[in-house]
């Protein structure tokens, strides 16, 4: 569901633009563009470890335009333009018990056949602990992606069904210390990305690749499940406001500098709180 920021609560009778997938729980919803299409919306939903499904809306009709099964729970999903790959963040299968790592965590590739999104199709997977967010950075003609600890840098390499991932420097790979959810662009500054965590709200540096914790109360909220930036300066992020983990965060969506708090219709749950925008940063 979309909302202007600016309405007094995120509420049934305030929405602005809706869509409903029916795959289970929204995972991702994320705007782009495409010269073919026009605006597109990239959604990943599931409600089961081993039950989830990526697709590309075309977001003024509403029509379905590519979707695929994903088996390993789908909690992110990017479109590189250009050369028009998908990738998808897969978490994982059911944990082996209680707070244990999810096992067979990866990043799914998808390629075009043509210029059309209905031509993609799968062209291999990639191992990453708990793969939870990609983002294309056109600044730097990087895939970033988090999991677990990790943050990961990798280029499309080749064209259509031949394209790969090749990691960049792996033996020199970003560190974060708790369970990585979230890596968004910051819209104030192009060489700088927010990340979360279990434990902190991060900053980092894509010159530097140093990773610090937002200053203030922001940097040490827990269990932030996204975070955000828009150009004016205002953060917006979702999650518990008191830090207790959920594991599809919270009934509000809430922002700082200013800060302000909006609530949902009762019962109502946002793991992911986004800008709507095509742009990349």
């Amino acid at each position: 569901m979309e909302f202007d920021s600016t309405a007094p609560d995120f509420t049934s009778r305030n929405v602005k633009w809706e869509l409903r997938p029916g795959w289970g729980d929204v995972l991702e919803a994320r705007c782009r563009h495409i010269s073919t299409d026009g605006d597109l919306v990239l959604v990943a939903a599931g409600d089961s470890p081993s039950k989830g499904r990526v697709g590309i809306y075309q977001r003024k009709s509403k029509k379905l335009l590519w979707s695929a099964a994903v088996t390993n729970y789908p909690h992110s999903i990017e479109r590189v333009p250009g050369v028009g790959a998908v990738i998808v963040a897969g978490a994982g299968t059911a944990r082996p018990g209680e707070g244990k790592p999810r096992p067979n965590g990866s990043l799914h590739l998808y390629g075009p056949k043509d210029k059309h999104i209905a031509s993609l199709g799968y062209i291999g997977s990639y191992p990453l602990q708990e793969a939870h967010g990609v983002l294309w950075d056109p600044q730097y003609e990087l895939l970033w992606a988090i999991g677990r600890t990790e943050v990961r840098r990798y280029r499309v390499k080749g064209t259509y069904r031949g394209m790969r991932l090749e990691e960049v420097d792996a033996a020199h790979r970003i560190r974060i210390g708790g369970n990585g959810h979230d890596i968004q662009p910051d819209y104030t500054d192009k060489h700088r990305l927010l990340l979360t965590d279990s434990n902190h709200v991060y900053a980092l540096d894509k010159r530097t690749l140093k990773v610090q914790a937002l200053p203030g109360a922001l940097g040490n909220k827990r269990h932030v499940k996204s975070i955000a930036r828009h150009a004016s300066g205002q953060y917006m992020w979702a999650g518990v406001p008191d830090g207790v983990d959920s594991a599809f965060g919270g009934p509000a969506v809430h922002f700082e500098s200013p800060g302000a708090t909006r609530n949902l219709d009762k019962g109502g749950v946002t793991y992911k709180a986004r800008i709507a925008t095509n742009s990349y940063q």
